[in-house]
């Protein structure tokens, strides 16, 4: 099992690095952002988001990379 989170701020180069390592290491990049923003930049009630985050990190191998309102009390912790 291989899973690596990657927040950061905006331009802080967190998504380069996500996708380099994710090719070096042959993980499924889960893109927070795109997980977290419907069309015109809505954002979904709290528990839309934990769902679409769950089903997101189901895999065995991920690298995530993003920076969202509360991606640190969104993202559920792996047992």
């Amino acid at each position: 099992m291989q899973r690596t989170a990657t927040l950061g701020n905006a331009g802080s180069g967190r998504t380069t690095l996500a996708r380099a390592l994710g090719e070096r290491l042959e993980l499924h990049g889960v893109h927070l952002h795109t997980i977290f923003w419907e069309p015109d930049w809505v954002e979904p009630d709290a528990g839309q988001i934990r769902l679409r985050v769950s089903e997101a990190i189901t895999a065995e191998a991920w690298i995530s990379d993003g920076n969202m309102p509360g991606a640190h009390s969104t993202l559920p912790m792996p047992t």
